[in-house]
């Protein structure tokens, strides 16, 4: 009965790996559904360990993104500019016909169950030159606010804000993910560019929230609605194969800088490198190349 069941186990593991590899080659089959270009804005590389063998290690590219929405040097996901409507959550699966009105409404759309479908990621388009303009406007304020600050105080948090925007003008990625869908063929149609959009699986969610009031408005009703942000990219971590696992082990040597000290010039957070990335028939990725910046 042992050998019986290690044989079960030994064939089990090798019809797994079998249908792992058929569907890798699949999706690496025929020409890329995109090829793009990215640097270490966008993928930032870690190693990990292997709890029960020190000797074997992984290497992967975490895919970094943003959604629309830039306030004070916040996401903000309920942003007013936010795509993800109730027609667009509709469209992914949600239910959203219970009305908003109902006192019911929020416990309501609180436990819907999250839905798969794909995203699209928009590589420095529109949603990343609106990004850049919100956040050098931010900027210009916190610039003004400085000349006119007499609390120090209030001046070291402004001085604050003011280094971390600086910085994320050079690290921000810009892949933003501005639509959603559940026909793959309907989506690359409508996002033909295959250097600048990615079509990708991916997690949703939804939400009510109330528009805010202003002052003048304080005793109006606050008018409530549905949104939705994309919780997770389905594959966020891309694995490096063994014939690049040098450039970033030797080449790069340190992991992606998260944090800068003050004594350091920004420049230091320029880009690394730069990946292509290609994404095949099942929208999923792997690493065509690999070239050092600086």
């Amino acid at each position: 009965m042992k050998k019986h069941g290690l044989v079960s186990t030994i064939v089990l593991i090798v019809l797994t790996n079998v249908v792992v590899l058929a569907g890798v080659a699949y999706n690496r089959s025929g020409e890329p559904d995109a090829t793009v270009q990215l640097t270490e804005r966008e993928l930032h590389w870690q190693k990990r360990w292997d709890l029960t063998d020190k000797e074997d290690t992984g290497l992967y590219l975490n895919l970094k993104w943003s959604m629309p929405g830039f306030k004070s040097n916040r996401w903000d996901y309920t942003h007013k500019k936010n795509w993800m409507d109730q027609q667009k959550l509709a469209e992914l699966g949600f239910n959203t016909d219970f009305p908003l009105e109902d006192k019911k409404a929020s416990r309501y759309y609180s436990r819907q169950l999250p839905r798969q479908a794909y995203v699209v990621l928009e590589f420095n388009g529109d949603a990343y030159q609106n990004w850049l303009k919100e956040a050098r406007k931010r900027i210009e304020e916190i610039k003004q606010e400085l000349m006119e600050e007499k609390k120090e105080k209030k001046k070291k948090a402004l001085e604050n804000d003011l280094r971390r925007i600086q910085q994320e003008l050079i690290t921000q990625s810009h892949l933003f993910a501005i639509d959603a869908g559940r026909d793959t063929q309907a989506l690359r149609k409508q996002y033909s560019d295959q250097s600048k959009y990615i079509i990708t699986p991916a997690v949703f969610d939804i939400s009510m929230h109330y528009t805010p009031r202003k002052k003048e408005e304080s005793k109006s009703p606050q008018k409530p609605y549905l949104s939705g942000w994309v919780r997770e990219i389905s594959i966020p971590e891309i694995h490096v194969p063994s014939d690049y696992r040098s450039f970033f082990t030797s080449g790069i040597k340190t992991h992606t800088i998260t944090y800068l000290p003050r004594d350091k010039p920004l420049a230091d957070l320029e880009s690394r490198y730069q990946v292509t990335l290609n994404y095949g028939r099942r929208h999923e990725p792997w690493i065509a190349d690999v070239k050092k910046l600086k």
